[in-house]
Order: structure tokens, then sequence, then C-alpha cells
């Protein structure tokens, strides 16, 4: 399985990716909120095994919007998460270290057990 995280903004988001076994597959990189960015994002994603990839965001009111929608016409699987969970594994620490960047973060977390379940139960963003 390879799990991507992306960092949402206003304007720039973060994204990156790592697979089961937590080897980085693309190191974080920034996008523009808008089509240009949302199409270098899916050039990173290209490589990948669409199958084995899904794609992890908080809720962050309606910046992430678009950006949901865009994945879902490109048959990614898409995941929202509740930013109060992954704040806690922040504060807790869990399988992080101090250089993780929010997207990093948010992948590990997708890769955690607790997730798992959740994750593949959904087939895509509610819209």
């Amino acid at each position: 399985m390879i799990y991507a995280g992306i960092d949402i903004a206003k304007l720039n988001h973060f994204a990156s990716a790592i697979s089961s076994d937590g080897e980085e597959l693309i190191k974080p990189f920034k996008f523009t909120n808008d089509n240009d960015g949302f199409q270098l994002l899916i050039s990173k994603l290209d490589p990948l095994d669409k199958d084995s990839l899904t794609i992890g965001l908080e809720s962050t009111a309606h910046y992430g919007d678009n950006l949901v929608r865009y994945l879902v016409a490109k048959n990614y699987k898409v995941c929202v998460l509740n930013p109060i969970k992954t704040s806690t594994m922040r504060k807790n620490n869990i399988r992080k270290t101090k250089t993780d960047k929010v997207d990093t973060l948010i992948a590990k977390y997708l890769l955690g057990d607790f997730v798992q379940t959740q994750v593949h139960s959904l087939n895509i963003y509610p819209l």
C-alpha cells in the first residue's frame, strides 16, 4: 500500500507519499491550490500504483474541496481526516520525528492500524 498525505492551506498545499514500509516515495513538495498545482500533484502521483494509493488530507474548512473533487474525478481514493485525530497523534508523538512535516504525518496516520479499517471501507469522498 502507498499513502500520500496532503497538508491543505488557503493558497498552497504540501504533499508527500510513503510506502506501507515507511519508505519515502515522494519527498514533501509544495503545489498551488489551483488547476496548475493539481496537475503538478498528479504528475508526482502518476508513477505510483493508483490501486495501492490512498490520499489523506485533513478537513480544513473549504480550502481542500476543489482538490478533493479533482482527485475523485481522476478516480483516486481520498480520505478526509478529522483534524482533531491527527492533532492528537502529533501531540502524542505517534510515529513522529522532530523533522516530520504535517503532510508526512498525515501519510503516517493513514499507515497506522487505527485508520486501516476506516480508510479501506471508504469508496470515495462523498460530494
